[in-house]
C-alpha cells in the first residue's frame, strides 16, 4: 500500500491507530545515513540562497527608499523580537530535542502528545504577546511618540507569528519535508518582493506593514503545509516535561541571541551607524544560513542516533562531516563577498558605503560560524553547562577584542563590531570542537563502565 505522507488531521488516538504502511509519523525520522542528510542540507541551503537572493533584491530596493537613519530605528527596534522567546520557557526546545528522540526509541505516542502540548503552549504565548504589544503601543501614544506607537504594532506583529513558527519549523524533520519547507521559504521570499511596493509609497511606514504582512503569510504557509496536522491539547505533564529538558537548552540559546546581537549592541547608540551597519546585517543573515541549514538537519539525525545507540561519539563523528563540508561552502561565500561587495554596494547602495569593510568582514561568519555544529552534540547529551562556558567564552572574548579594537587601535565603531564578531565567532568554534569531542568520550567511557556493571549486579542479586 501507498503510505500517505500526510495524515488526516484528528485526534492523537485516531493518528495512532493509523497502519504503519499510513503514518507519516512511522517516517517521521528515518535510519540516518550521511548522504541523505546533504541532500536535505542540500534543499535547505538551495531554499535558503533563493529566499536570501530574492530577499537581497527587495533590501536593496527597501535601504533605497528610506534611508540609513530609518533603518537604523528599525534595526534598534527588532532587536526587541530577538529577545521575546525568552517567554516561551524552553518549552520548543524540548519538542525540538525529544521528538526525534522519543520517535528514535519507539514511542511514537508520547512525541505526538508533546506535539499537540507544545501546539497549544504556541496559541497561549500568542495571546499574551497581543495583550503585552496592545499596552506598548497605547503607552507610547500617550506619550506623544506616534512613530514608536507603530513600530511597537509592528514589532509586536512580528513577536506574535513568532510562536506558532517556532512550533512548525520543530516539526519539520524528514528529507521531504525539509524540501517542503524550503519552498516555503521561497514562497514567503517572492511575497517580500511584491510587497516592497509598500516601502515605495509610504517610506518607514510602508517598511513596518511589510513586514507586518510578511510574518503573517510565512506563519499561513507553515500552517496549510504542516508535517504533523494535530490539535493543541493543553497537557500540563507534557508541558511540564518539555519545560525540564527544554530549559537548560532555552537558557544557553538566548545567551547565544545575546552574544549574536552584540554587534548590533555596541552601535545603538547611533543610529546612523547602525544604519550604515545594514550591509554587515544581511551579509552576516546570508552566510549563517550555511551552518543554520546544516544543524536543522544534522540536529534532529543526532537526536535519533542517540536515542537508538546512546554512542555520543558517533554524534561527533555526524558534527564533524558537517562541519568540514560547512566550512568548505563558508570560504567560498565569504572570499566571494569580499570579492563582489565593494563594487556592488558603491554601484547600487552609495550611501551605506560607510559600511563596506564591515560587511566584507561580516561575510566570513559562515565560515567561522560551521564549527558551531558541535555544540549541537551538548543539548542532545543534555551537557548544557559546557554551552555556556563557550558562549560565556565567546562573550568575554568580543568584549575584549572591541574595546582594544575601538580603545587601543582607534577602529571605526562599525568596523570594530565586525571583527569583534568574527574573531569572538572563531575563538568559540575552536573550542566547541575541542571541547565536544571530550566530553564524548567521557560520555562513552561513562556508559560502558554501566552497561559492564549491569550483568555484576544481576548475578549478585540471583546469589
Amino acid at each position: 500500500m501507498k503510505s500517505n505522507p500526510l495524515p488526516t488531521p484528528g485526534t492523537l488516538s485516531e493518528m495512532v491507530q493509523l497502519s504503519d504502511g499510513d503514518s507519516s509519523v512511522e517516517h517521521l525520522i528515518s535510519d540516518y545515513h550521511f548522504t541523505d542528510a546533504l541532500n536535505s542540507v542540500a534543499k535547505v541551503i538551495s531554499g535558503n540562497i533563493a529566499t536570501n537572493l530574492i530577499t537581497m533584491v527587495a533590501s536593496i530596493l527597501v535601504a533605497r527608499w528610506t534611508g540609513p537613519n530609518d533603518m537604523g530605528v528599525w534595526n534598534a527596534a527588532i532587536l526587541a523580537s530577538l529577545y521575546s522567546p525568552i517567554l516561551q520557557l524552553g518549552v520548543f526546545n524540548g519538542l525540538n530535542r525529544e521528538l526525534p528522540y522519543l520517535i528514535g526509541t519507539g514511542d511514537r505516542s508520547s512525541a505526538l502528545r508533546m506535539a499537540e502540548a507544545a501546539y497549544a503552549w504556541s496559541w497561549f504565548l500568542t495571546g499574551v504577546s497581543i495583550l503585552c504589544g496592545s499596552l506598548a503601543a497605547v503607552w507610547f501614544w500617550v506619550k506623544g511618540q506616534p512613530v514608536w506607537c507603530i513600530t511597537s504594532i509592528a514589532v509586536d506583529i512580528l513577536v506574535v507569528c513568532s510562536w506558532p513558527t517556532m512550533y512548525f519549523t520543530t516539526t519539520y524533520r524528514t528529507h521531504a519535508e525539509f524540501g517542503r519547507l524550503a519552498k516555503n521559504t521561497v514562497a514567503v521570499a517572492l511575497m517580500g518582493v511584491a510587497l516592497v511596493v509598500l516601502v515605495w509609497r509610504f517610506h518607514f511606514n510602508g517598511l513596518l506593514l511589510r513586514a507586518s504582512l510578511l510574518s503573517i503569510l510565512g506563519v499561513a504557509a507553515l500552517y496549510f503545509h504542516r508535517p504533523l496536522p494535530v490539535k493543541p491539547q493543553w497537557r500540563i505533564c507534557q508541558l511540564v516535561q518539555l519545560a525540564k529538558v527544554g530549559i537548560p537548552i532555552w537558557l544557553v540559546g538566548q545567551l547565544g541571541v545575546f552574544f549574536m546581537s552584540l554587534d548590533r549592541l555596541m552601535l545603538v547608540k547611533s543610529t546612523q551607524v547602525l544604519g550604515y551597519f545594514t550591509i554587515a546585517i544581511q551579509v552576516g543573515t546570508f552566510v549563517r544560513m550555511i551552518p543554520i541549514a546544516f544543524s536543522s538537519v544534522l540536529y534532529p539525525q543526532m537526536a535519533h542516533r542517540y536515542g537508538e545507540s546512546h554512542c555520543a561519539m558517533d554524534l561527533w563523528q555526524i558534527a564533524k562531516k558537517g562541519a568540514i563540508a560547512a566550512s568548505a561552502l563558508g570560504l567560498i561565500a565569504g572570499v566571494c563577498g569580499w570579492l563582489i561587495l565593494p563594487t556592488f554596494v558603491q554601484l547600487v547602495l552609495p550611501k551605506y558605503s560607510p559600511g563596506i569593510r564591515a560587511a566584507q568582514l561580516s561575510g566570513f561568519l559562515g565560515l567561522t560560524m560551521s564549527l558551531y555544529l558541535f555544540d549541537n552534540i551538548y543539548n542532545v547529551i543534555k551537557r548544557q553547562d559546557l554551552y555556556v562556558v563557550n558562549w560565556c567564552c565567546g562573550c568575554a572574548s568580543f568584549v575584549a577584542i572591541w574595546y582594544c579594537l575601538s580603545r587601543f587601535m582607534h577602529v571605526a565603531p562599525a568596523l570594530a563590531s565586525a571583527g569583534s564578531m568574527l574573531a569572538a565567532t572563531f575563538l568559540m568554534a575552536l573550542i566547541s570542537a575541542f571541547v565536544s569531542k571530550r566530553a564524548c568520550l567521557a560520555h562513552d567511557r561513562r556508559m560502558k563502565s554501566i552497561i559492564e556493571q549491569k550483568p555484576v549486579v544481576a548475578s549478585l542479586e540471583n546469589v
